[in-house]
């Protein structure tokens, strides 16, 4: 992913600005608005896969098409029978699924630059996302702990998750010695990763981590999605993105609320069906960016 410098610059100061934000709102109004934003541009970030896969492989066939969208539902589906039948491995694949996610599409172009080792850009993309996990869950570690208990019925202790954090961090500075990328990039990672950290410690954990995942990682992400498909970002490829996006967008939001209101779940159940809905999705979705190239 190109975190290009005049977005970064207004990246930082949206952090800011959230942090802001999110100390003088309430936990409720703010997990509304980090909802409203997961839905809108964090949903429709993943609502393209179909396109992307018609642009790589040049067909855009009806067949084709019909057979990617039951391929894509199919894996959603397992993503999501996963989740619900084996909780811990299900949430440790979600975890590092989404990791390497995050990573590869905050590093990517950055690694590019120079020739770098296959291997190690892969570890440095997996273990950047998991730092990023790391500093939200040690600085929620009580809510974090809860809905993780929720989610798979194990607990940790407190002090695992701050062991695990600096394990994290340790490691991931270890490889940034072997990545090929300027002394620059790696002072405004540290800048960028210290605002994180204070938006993470400073909200909750819903409106942290939708701030983290919509303006860092949905944002940019659409803009190489952008790039990848038409070749420039203007209101008309905009607009044409989201067109394309509306059926997928809608039947993400359909199925998840469908869950909710006629299964009959609990409302403190909320926020782990809606974890497992980004845990089914995001699997298909990993791999779909995955394969293309962002040049």
């Amino acid at each position: 992913m190109i975190l290009r410098a005049k977005y970064y610059q207004f990246t930082i100061f949206l952090t800011i600005s959230f942090i802001v934000v999110g100390l003088l709102l309430n936990k409720v109004l703010a997990d509304a608005f980090g909802l409203f934003l997961i839905f809108s541009a964090g949903l429709i970030h993943g609502a393209n896969d179909i396109r992307l896969l018609q642009k790589k492989y040049k067909n855009s066939q009806f067949r084709f098409f019909l057979l990617l969208i039951l391929v894509y539902i199919g894996v959603v589906f397992l993503g999501a029978i996963l989740f619900f039948h084996l909780p811990n491995f299900g949430l440790f694949f979600f975890i590092l699924f989404s990791g390497f996610h995050f990573g590869q599409q905050h590093w990517d172009s950055f690694l590019k630059q120079k020739p770098s080792s296959p291997l190690l850009k892969q570890l440095g993309y997996t273990f950047y996302g998991l730092l990023v996990f790391g500093l939200l869950f040690s600085s929620q570690v009580l809510e974090v702990d809860g809905l993780i208990e929720q989610l798979s019925g194990t607990h940790f202790d407190v002090d695992t998750y701050y062991i695990a954090t600096l394990v994290l961090a340790v490691v991931f500075t270890i490889l940034a010695f072997f990545l090929s990328v300027s002394r620059m990039v790696y002072l405004k990672e540290i800048l960028a990763l210290a605002l994180l950290a204070i938006l993470f410690a400073t909200t909750s954990l819903l409106f942290s981590f939708a701030v983290y995942f919509v303006f860092w990682h949905s944002i940019p992400s659409i803009q190489d999605q952008l790039m990848y498909l038409d070749g420039e970002i203007n209101r008309k490829t905009i607009k044409g993105y989201i067109r394309s996006s509306l059926v997928y967008w809608l039947l993400s939001l359909t199925g998840l609320f469908a869950a909710y209101f006629f299964l009959d779940i609990n409302a403190t159940y909320f926020i782990p069906l809606f974890f497992t809905f980004l845990a089914a999705i995001t699997f298909p979705h990993t791999v779909v960016i995955g394969m293309l190239d962002f040049d």
